[in-house]
């Protein structure tokens, strides 16, 4: 009858550890059904400690658009010092990895930057992106591993970027655009006007593609007008040199906006492909165009011709 106890204790004891193994997977699912909040990140088996906790926020600066750059902001919310040394951006629409690590104490946050790959266009440009950024991690005793997090994307960047990346490439199977580089400037009652010039040209056995609008910038305007230039250009039907004017002048003469300009010469088009409105995709000025422009309206504004310009 002792050894029957014995056993049936041990038996129970077993019941009860398996019974308190499943209660912790579910609650550590629960954020799955809203009832509880989700682990900022799920670590792979290996030798890091589970104190190790970093959550990531994709962002992108404006000066990081045209390069097709994001940053991953990794915080450490952990109490371990950790060396982030790859990161990678992986996503239903966009990836990309990490050029270098860094170290990223407890308590702090680290950028790092990634340069993305090429746009997945095929589900259209509405898609949500379900990213995924895999951390390489090590700390200073010598343990490795991978931090595997969903990131944060409060200004929904990579959505955005998408968009832009998806509907340029739509745009391009039909008609290639793109800034000359001269810049040329005229008087007009009065008021000194810069005429920034659209380069365009049909794709043979492309999509029919129509240019709506160009939208104004921080830097610039249109001439007589204020939030976009009014167009509508189809690449059936292009002018005979090919080149779409957009008579110019400045959005704003404060020595701040110049020296400080970041996307002021690069110009959002609106376009319609074989009838489907696209998200705004944007032609940015060479440096040439971007030197001359920044000139201009130093002269126009009457500043002087040796203020900072970025």
């Amino acid at each position: 009858m002792a050894a029957a106890g014995l056993g049936y204790g041990r038996r129970a004891a077993g019941r009860r550890a398996i019974a308190l193994v499943t209660a912790v997977l579910v609650l550590a699912g629960c954020g799955d059904g809203g009832a509880g909040p989700v682990p900022p990140a799920v670590m792979t088996p290996g030798p890091l400690p589970s104190s190790v906790v970093l959550e990531v926020e994709v962002a992108q600066a404006r000066t990081d658009r045209v390069a097709r750059v994001v940053e991953l902001q990794v915080r450490n919310t952990g109490p371990v010092d950790v060396t982030v040394t790859r990161a990678r951006l992986t996503s239903d629409v966009v990836a990309g990895v990490s050029a270098a690590g860094r170290e990223v104490p407890a308590g702090r946050m680290r950028r790092l930057r990634v340069p993305l790959g090429a746009a997945v266009c095929a589900g259209g440009t509405d898609v949500d992106p379900r990213a995924r950024v895999e951390l390489d991690v090590s700390t200073a005793d010598g343990a490795g591993g991978t931090v595997v997090v969903t990131p944060t994307d409060e200004t929904d960047d990579l959505r955005r970027i998408h968009g832009e990346d998806c509907a340029a490439a739509a745009v391009g199977a039909g008609l290639r655009v793109a800034l000359a580089d001269d810049l040329a400037v005229r008087e007009v009652d009065g008021v000194p006007v810069a005429d920034v010039t659209l380069v365009l040209e049909a794709v043979p056995g492309g999509p029919h593609v129509r240019l709506v609008s160009v939208r104004a910038t921080t830097l610039l305007r249109p001439w007589g007008g204020t939030g976009q230039w009014a167009v509508d250009v189809g690449s059936a039907a292009l002018p005979p040199d090919g080149r779409l004017v957009l008579p110019t002048v400045p959005a704003r003469c404060d020595l701040h906006a110049i020296a400080e300009d970041k996307r002021g010469t690069v110009l959002g088009v609106q376009a319609v492909v074989d009838g489907a409105e696209q998200p705004l995709f944007h032609v940015a000025a060479s440096d040439a165009l971007r030197g001359a422009l920044h000139a201009y309206v130093l002269a126009a504004c009457g500043l002087p011709d040796d203020a900072r310009t970025g």
